[in-house]
């Protein structure tokens, strides 16, 4: 993110080989925050590899809201795992 200005309110990230099951995800996460004026998603063309997020925020640097974000998205897939892992534990 060397080219990104990181205390810029508004950004848009393009981001390489993801689709749809992380724009959505990413964009409901940021839509919830308080200091989220406008987040969205688009996949310019479905056979090009890549997703673009814009992030408009209420002065709050964008890139730091996204990484934010990210965080929150893994500590929801490690409690996901963390229950399915038990859920099976339990049916054998």
């Amino acid at each position: 993110m060397d080219k990104v200005d990181h205390k810029s309110p508004n950004i848009t990230f393009c981001i390489e080989n993801e689709d749809h099951t992380l724009g959505n995800t990413l964009r409901a996460l940021l839509v919830e925050r308080d200091d989220v004026v406008f987040a969205g998603y688009s996949v310019p063309h479905p056979m090009e590899p890549e997703m673009n997020v814009r992030i408009q925020t209420t002065g709050q640097p964008a890139v730091e809201v996204f990484l934010d974000c990210l965080d929150d998205m893994v500590k929801i897939c490690d409690i996901l795992t963390e229950k399915f892992e038990k859920a099976m534990k339990e049916q054998t």
